[in-house]
């Protein structure tokens, strides 16, 4: 006759770990050199207070997880045994950490998806520079639209504080970005200093950044066809900016969200000098996700902005204006295509509004297609807004169905046939086939 088969019969019923008491005596955190004790003794504070097994096991994933979110380990392996020795309890248990610290210097060379662009990065990187989690690095990006960033970073984080559960961290990024804006005519360079605050409130699933820039920034006629109104924002400018990032995450996916809502709100101070805040500079970008059946969703999202500043004091600079148009904010526009024009050029707006209505679907017979599949998903869409007024006067609009096509964890690529359905004159129109990539659709 046959061994006793492995298969789990329904009525069958697996261990209850919650039955066996446990306590820690002991936690070990090993294979650290370079990194002081009080930076990972925070991380494990959630194991002194396991009551059973299953708790301890549960306890120690979370132990680990935090470890290796504090930036020092390239590997980390856990052991649990029962406690030995004096001091040992009758149900106690010692759990070890260890692992293997990541280098002095590290490196990677990849691909990042900006809005519309792809760039080539290098970095490198000193990672656990003074034994508290800091961090240095050096990051050289260029894209396939001639974009080039240069950054050098240092970061110092707070994980292994009292406020550690809110991830507070500071930075000081000093950086040199060159950037062409083709639709205008005309090219930026940026080099300054940016100071960082940033910290999560987990409970609210809200992230907050707050920043001030200080830089040169300087503005190039592109080529000999750049009018003249253009031509007049050239030249060198000190500018100081406050800045304040705000962003609640609800959805259950950042790429092909089925549930849930997601808000993003930048707010600009910006001045021409160190004690002054001549602009005012609002964009808000927000979401909401709804299921439905058989895997269709439908999302609703819309996304707005102005800039305020006093007419008598101060000019607004044209790369301080906003250029809706685009994959991004409207399709069936190009790029900065649903804006006033000028001189045969875009002349940017004070202010605008887009919105988007999505019907989102799975591939047809995607179970055929096993994991595959899951990469991309079908939609239709409505897509809607203008500019320099916050009425529906001189409204833009198109309809359409695409593909799109997951990139990691974050960013897609959209393949949509566009029609546009109202318009103002000089508008740029995209009538067929558009292709947009990037993380922030609307």
């Amino acid at each position: 006759m046959g061994g006793k088969s492995s298969k789990v019969e329904p009525g069958d019923r697996q261990p209850d770990f919650t039955r066996f008491k446990a306590r820690v005596d002991h936690v070990k955190i090993g294979g650290l050199v370079r990194t002081h004790d009080d930076y990972v003794k925070r991380a494990a504070r959630h194991l002194f207070k396991a009551k059973n097994f299953q708790e301890v096991i549960l306890e120690t994933v979370t132990v680990k997880d935090e470890l290796l979110r504090l930036g020092i380990y390239k590997t980390l392996n856990i052991h649990i045994d029962t406690s030995k020795g004096e001091g040992a309890s009758v149900n106690g248990y010692t759990v070890a950490f260890e692992g293997e610290e990541l280098s002095r210097i590290t490196g990677n060379i990849g691909v990042e998806v900006g809005q519309n662009d792809g760039a080539a990065t290098t970095e490198l990187v000193t990672p656990n520079l003074f034994g508290r989690g800091e961090r240095l690095s050096l990051n050289y990006s260029h894209s396939y639209v001639r974009n080039s960033v240069l950054n050098l970073k240092f970061t110092k984080p707070y994980l292994h504080t009292t406020v550690g559960d809110y991830e507070p961290e500071t930075s000081v990024t000093l950086f040199k970005t060159s950037s062409p804006s083709s639709w205008s005519k005309y090219r930026s360079e940026d080099a300054g200093v940016l100071f960082d605050f940033s910290f999560q409130l987990p409970a609210l699933n809200f992230s907050n950044s707050l920043q001030y820039e200080l830089g040169m920034k300087e503005l190039f006629a592109l080529d000999k066809q750049t009018p003249f109104f253009v031509r007049e924002n050239c030249g060198p400018r000190l500018v100081s900016t406050i800045r304040y990032i705000g962003q609640y995450e609800g959805r259950d996916d950042n790429v092909f969200p089925s549930s849930g809502a997601f808000v993003k709100g930048t707010t600009e101070l910006i001045g021409s000098r160190l004690s002054e805040t001549g602009i005012v500079r609002q964009d808000v970008h927000a979401e909401l996700n709804v299921p439905l059946f058989l895997g269709l969703s439908v999302q609703l999202c819309g996304r707005a902005g102005i800039t305020l500043y006093d007419r008598k004091k101060e000019k607004l600079p044209i790369n301080t204006l906003f250029f809706p148009g685009g994959p991004q904010s409207l399709r069936g526009f190009e790029i900065a295509g649903a804006c006033p024009r000028r001189d045969g050029v875009a002349a940017g707006c004070q202010s605008y509004w887009t919105g988007g209505l999505h019907l989102w679907s799975p591939l047809p017979f995607n179970q055929y297609f096993g994991g595959f599949g899951n990469l991309f998903r079908v939609h239709g869409f409505y897509n809607f807004g203008t500019c320099d007024t916050f009425t529906t006067d001189k409204l833009r609009s198109t309809a359409g169905i695409g593909i799109a096509f997951r990139m990691g964890s974050r960013a897609r690529i959209e393949f949509n046939y566009c029609q546009p359905l109202s318009y103002e004159p000089g508008d740029r129109l995209v009538k067929g086939f558009q292709f947009g990539i990037g993380y922030e659709f609307i």
